[in-house]
């Protein structure tokens, strides 16, 4: 069952979410640090120089459109550092694969392939970029979003990493509908769950604008060779919504899997 936020005309307008209509807490679960979390950076656009440009707008929210270049703080790698004072910027331009099926494209080095993690990436220099991504937008306090992290995502991920398909998880609420993830959530839910994929937080909800409705757990499907909207859905994924992400993965990889 969809645990919902009232969307209000505000939120359609990349406001923050809603306060919820019904509260729900999860049972033992401990009360926010003195942590603050960091303010959204405002200004979203270009990558920075020297690395790959990203698709210029307009941008949109809906199918087939163009996500925005958005900007969270958060952990490249959840099983590796996990310090709730020293979050890294996560930019959805990291991902951006223009180049992932160009068999005209020759680089001057690796170092110079945007198909590639550049020199000092926190993804690990070299490593190969996404052909795409699963958003998940989940919740503390939200019981289906638990369910999705302990059982559904992991073997998901496990499956879809080594043929190009990559994962970020995006805490929006805390374990109180409608107050802002805290770092320290972020570190006790990636730790929870094992979280071996990126995660972050969002204080300010600019993502809530990509769906139709206030609801967790919410997926988006972006490809990463356009940095285009698939699929947006509310809920946890059907056979439908894997299908279509299985779809942008590097063809037969998961051929015998």
């Amino acid at each position: 069952m969809l645990r919902a936020h009232a969307r209000t005309a505000a939120s359609l307008a990349l406001a923050p979410l809603a306060a919820a209509l019904a509260l729900c807490a999860l049972a033992g679960c401990s009360s926010p640090s003195d942590v603050i979390a960091p303010e959204f950076a405002e200004g979203q656009g270009q990558a920075k120089a020297g690395t790959t440009v990203y698709p210029t707008g307009p941008y949109g929210i809906g199918v087939g459109s163009v996500i925005e270049n958005y900007e969270f703080r958060g952990f490249p790698n959840s099983m590796v550092a996990r310090d709730p004072n020293a979050l890294d910027t996560i930019r959805l331009g990291d991902f951006f694969n223009p180049h992932a099926d160009a068999t005209d494209y020759a680089p001057v080095d690796a170092a110079h392939d945007d198909r590639l993690y550049p020199p000092g990436s926190p993804w690990g220099e070299g490593t190969p970029k996404p052909r795409v991504i699963l958003i998940d937008v989940a919740s503390v306090w939200c019981g289906p979003c638990n369910d999705e992290a302990k059982t559904l995502l992991p073997p998901r991920h496990a499956s879809y990493k080594p043929c190009g398909g990559e994962f970020l998880l995006q805490l929006a609420d805390g374990p109180t509908p409608g107050t802002a993830a805290l770092p320290t959530n972020l570190v006790a839910w990636t730790k929870k769950y094992s979280v071996d994929f990126p995660a972050a937080i969002d204080p300010s909800s600019k993502l809530s604008a990509l769906f139709d409705s206030d609801a967790f757990p919410s997926n988006l499907i972006v490809d990463t060779r356009t940095m285009t909207v698939v699929k947006a859905r509310a809920g946890e994924p059907d056979a439908a919504f894997w299908t279509l992400f299985e779809s942008k993965l590097t063809p037969g990889c998961l051929a015998g899997k």
